[in-house]
């Protein structure tokens, strides 16, 4: 006679082992999966402090070359908006005052207002 009680103990507790040795290999990946991260994290975070210390001057120059560049075209576009002001106001028959009349303490600009020109 077939003992279906008995039978069914033996699945039941051999399923119990294989779900519990899934379950061991599965923390096993994660704590290795962990362990990984962390290393690469690590190596990651040196290999920037890396590139940022020896890129450091690089960038720094290109940030001043950035800076001057923009510089020069808020300048460019500065000079061109007063030309276009001054032919506006030539073509409306205004008198056109220098930009650098209104501010009297502007040492350039008294340079080139100055009569004579002989040094």
């Amino acid at each position: 006679m077939v003992n279906y009680a008995e039978e069914a103990r033996q699945l039941a507790a051999e399923n119990q082992r294989r779900m519990s040795l899934l379950l061991d290999e599965i923390q096993a990946i994660n704590e290795q999966t962990q362990a990984t991260g962390r290393e690469l994290a690590d190596r990651l975070t040196a290999d920037m402090d890396e590139f940022w210390t020896t890129h450091a001057d690089e960038l720094s120059e290109a940030a001043a070359e950035a800076e001057a560049q923009q510089r020069r075209q808020d300048e460019a576009r500065e000079q061109r908006a007063a030309i276009a002001r001054s032919m506006a106001a030539r073509r409306a028959g205004q008198m056109v005052t220098p930009v650098d009349e209104e501010d009297e303490e502007d040492e350039e600009a008294a340079f080139y207002r100055r009569k004579s020109w002989l040094i």
